[in-house]
């Protein structure tokens, strides 16, 4: 009893005169979040090398896996998951009513809730730069949008740092086993680091099936979400 009174008073000691209570400030831990450097110092050390201070410097095996963290990510993230997924996205028509593409855009397809059966785009470049195509008119130039925008289904090239932890470690595992065979190619090493590759896939799959609240009953297209309905194709790619 003479303990737990101590322990008490020198806990109340400890804390007095902190504005936010004790456990909040526990809860505030540093490596919660991944950075580009950790996720490539992760690689590293996957095919035996030292990890480093920064990526600014002159090393094969740090561009090898930058560059090898950078394509992956960019495969992952062009899948379409809830974080990086936005439709009925409205974009601005320019002046010469031409739909031009942001540069961190994946992938692009026109909402079919807000354009039906009114064009029928791609993705093509114009001198160099990025726009939605008609296919039906054969043309760049949109007439007649509403309110001069067009509504598309985009997927977002997001920045490491503010990809979910548990994509980053997916995308940080699998760039690992890719590394591996290109820089030290061990079968043994890659088939280890291919196990920790589909369970880390498992997480994310489970960590974006709860963010995304699919359903496979009824679209809320047109009515309060538009990304909720369930979309047999995306269950056979992530098979």
């Amino acid at each position: 009893m003479v303990q737990h009174t101590q322990l008490t008073l020198n806990l109340n000691i400890y804390t007095r005169g902190l504005r936010s209570p004790f456990f909040i400030l526990m809860a505030q831990i540093s490596y919660a979040a991944s950075t580009e450097l950790e996720a490539v110092n992760s690689i590293l050390m996957s095919v035996g090398e030292s990890p480093v201070n920064t990526l600014d410097v002159q090393s094969p095996e740090v561009a090898i896996a930058q560059k090898t963290l950078q394509q992956v990510c960019r495969e992952i993230l062009s899948e379409g998951w809830k974080f990086n997924t936005e439709t009925q996205y409205p974009i601005d028509l320019d002046s010469n009513n031409h739909c031009l593409i942001p540069n961190n855009v994946l992938q692009i397809d026109l909402n079919r809730f807000k354009h039906p059966d009114s064009y029928d785009t791609i993705r093509k470049k114009d001198n160099g730069i990025s726009k939605l195509y008609d296919l039906h008119d054969h043309t760049f130039e949109f007439k007649n949008a509403t309110d001069d925008k067009i509504y598309v289904d985009v997927i977002w090239m997001t920045p490491f740092e503010d990809i979910p932890q548990v994509f980053q470690d997916y995308i940080t595992v699998r760039a690992s086993r890719i590394a591996s065979n290109r820089m030290v190619n061990n079968p043994q090493a890659a088939e280890l680091i291919a196990q920790d590759e589909a369970q880390a896939r498992a997480v994310a799959l489970e960590y974006d099936t709860n963010q995304g609240d699919y359903n496979i009953f009824n679209n809320q297209e047109g009515r309060t979400n538009a990304s909720t309905i369930y979309r047999p194709y995306k269950v056979l790619q992530r098979r």
